[in-house]
């Protein structure tokens, strides 16, 4: 989608305004691709049941958009008859909606982290599980290769636990904020997110003991280095397992 999310917020904001908060906006069009440049920016509107003539507010709308993210050739539909054409490719289109679009967003993030975990697990993989031995012989490739696999872990790990968990939770409930993480965790299993919850506190206790050895205790830090490679596959399928399940609930509704 080449929208940036303030022209997103900008458009939703107007919409709410102009024709209340249950009418639904969505994009359609060339803008939803890409790899595709330029094209206009098409909308598509579902006013809410029962409101008083939406077509007569469709320029106040247009220009107050155009006055907030500058001057752009926007269209905007007005759902009249689901039967037309281009209402029928309309609905084909991305609902805009905030958190929708972050999650999108932080799944883009998580797949390229996940994607450079297995690169780089690919050229560490005849070296490990590490020993003593190895570990304080490591040429500055093999170094190189297991930093950006810590890195990325490290990432994605924190991708999850920090936004993604927050704002599929925020899907269900209106306000999360005061919630301690481990009640986060819980609901998260309850609502089938997480198939074990004690699997990411385990992964958490493996990356905690990481940040906390030295060089100087190498075989502490060997230790810690085997954990957190042993815990690729459960921290891919944690990941895989969420997505699969939004991409699900995405393609229901």
């Amino acid at each position: 989608m080449r929208l940036t999310l303030n022209e997103v917020q900008c458009i939703i904001a107007l919409k709410n305004k102009y024709f209340g908060f249950e009418s639904k906006i969505f994009l359609f069009g060339s803008r939803l691709d890409d790899q595709v440049k330029g094209g206009d920016i098409d909308l598509y509107l579902i006013p809410e049941e029962n409101s008083e003539n939406p077509f007569s507010l469709k320029s106040k709308f247009l220009i107050a958009l155009q006055n907030e993210i500058g001057e752009q050739k926007i269209d905007l539909i007005i759902a009249s008859d689901r039967n037309r054409v281009i209402e029928r490719e309309a609905m084909k289109g991305m609902e805009l909606d905030i958190g929708q679009i972050k999650l999108r967003k932080y799944l883009n993030e998580c797949d390229k982290h996940l994607l450079r975990i297995n690169e780089a697990y690919e050229d560490i993989k005849d070296i490990i599980p590490l020993s003593v031995s190895k570990y304080t012989t490591l040429n500055k490739n093999e170094v190189r290769n297991i930093d950006q696999y810590l890195y990325r872990f490290s990432k994605l790990q924190d991708t999850l636990g920090q936004k993604i968990f927050k704002s599929i939770l925020a899907i269900y409930e209106p306000n999360i904020e005061p919630l301690p993480f481990l009640d986060i965790l819980n609901r998260l299993e309850k609502l089938h997110f997480l198939e074990d919850k004690n699997e990411w506190l385990a992964l958490r206790e493996k990356r905690n003991r990481i940040a906390h050895q030295y060089d100087d205790e190498p075989y502490e830090m060997v230790q810690a280095l085997n954990d957190i490679l042993y815990y690729k596959n459960i921290l891919e399928s944690i990941y895989l397992y969420i997505r699969n399940k939004l991409i699900d609930n995405s393609e229901k509704n």
